[in-house]
């Protein structure tokens, strides 16, 4: 029986801000989604708790340390942006440290059965091992990778780990720094041809970890009947297979058709069917606990497809009837491939 939803949260988080109120990525974010949950029947189903103090060994687990240490000595510089998209002040890099130890933390708690949502700003998925990922262009509004922090401490244990990122754009950081660790399965849902531009079909990882990573690069205008196919075809399989220990969701709210930054078409129920099958995972014991961690999300949909995706996870609510439509040639002819490789990962896992 799924108890209550931990939430880490902190007041600090407003602390990194652009002091014009102009980016996208600004406190409103995590405030309206809290607002939403003490308002709502979620209210009762959820426990607050502060994240740690800063642990930069935890950052440490993603991130090489010449990175690590440029972009403090960025942050002790004050409010500036590092590139184009992403800006950083003196607070930035400790908040996003005491994030990373949270998830490290969640993801230990997992272990023993525990749900952990970690309201974390700011972002962390387009974060790599040497900050910019895959030749991307910039930060993506990241710091640190929250979700490969809490599956390598996971891996390091020797617990197999799935990383389930349905944020809009494709975390190129996460799969840069698991591409060659066959212990954590990388299943990634995106928009195609928006920032950063990586995670096409063909990307399932490096020789040592063939058919774990699996990207899903969804057409613009695709909506909640292909995220169905999605999760028919590809997540619960995939999952099934790999059997990890624990789950890790990137849960971004930006492939909602609200969203003003993308162009996919998202409705609360996909969000819904998500975040029913993390319930129905848990209760069936085909995994000991998740890790959830606030991702994407820039305008009304966030509220609404977080709201949707918690209440379903709580069991509060039916999960939607959603046909399923398939996504496009491009991801039904991969499926095959990328399954069978990871079948054949999974034997030697096993050997």
């Amino acid at each position: 029986m799924l108890g209550k939803l931990t939430l880490v949260y902190t007041e600090k988080h407003k602390l990194h801000r652009d002091p014009e109120g102009m980016h996208p990525e600004s406190p409103w974010r995590v405030e309206e989604v809290l607002k939403a949950v003490r308002e709502s029947e979620l209210a009762g189903n959820v426990v607050f708790a502060e994240p740690p103090n800063p642990n930069y060994s935890s950052v440490l687990l993603a991130h090489e340390e010449e990175y690590v240490e440029w972009i403090r000595k960025e942050c002790a510089k004050g409010f500036h942006y590092v590139d184009p998209d992403t800006y950083v002040n003196e607070y930035t890099c400790d908040l996003s440290a005491s994030f990373a130890e949270a998830s490290r933390l969640a993801a230990l708690e997992a272990l023993r059965g525990a749900v952990t949502v970690v309201l974390a700003r700011p972002g962390g998925h387009h974060a790599g091992l040497r900050g910019r990922a895959m030749g991307a262009p910039t930060l993506g509004f990241c710091i640190f990778d929250y979700a490969s922090v809490a599956a390598l401490e996971l891996v390091k244990r020797g617990y197999r780990a799935a990383v389930l990122d349905f944020d809009a754009h494709h975390g190129n950081g996460t799969q840069e720094i698991l591409w060659n660790e066959p212990m954590a399965l990388h299943v990634d849902i995106h928009q195609w041809r928006i920032y950063p531009g990586t995670g096409w079909v063909t990307d399932i990882g490096g020789s040592r970890a063939e058919g774990s990573k699996i990207n899903v690069p969804l057409m613009r205008g695709a909506s909640d009947g292909e995220y169905a196919w999605v999760l028919e075809n590809i997540v619960k399989p995939a999952i099934e297979a790999f059997k990890p220990e624990v789950i890790v969701v990137f849960a971004g709210f930006d492939a909602h058709v609200e969203d003003p930054l993308t162009g996919l078409a998202a409705t609360e129920n996909t969000f819904a069917l998500y975040g029913y099958y993390l319930r129905e995972l848990l209760e069936k014991g085909k995994a000991s606990g998740a890790v959830v961690i606030l991702g994407g999300g820039y305008g009304s949909g966030l509220v609404k497809g977080f709201t949707h995706f918690a209440k379903a996870l709580l069991g509060l609510a039916e999960p939607p009837q959603v046909p399923p439509k398939p996504p496009g040639a491009h991801i039904e002819s991969a499926v095959p491939v990328v399954m069978k490789k990871l079948r054949a990962l999974i034997e030697k896992l096993q050997s």
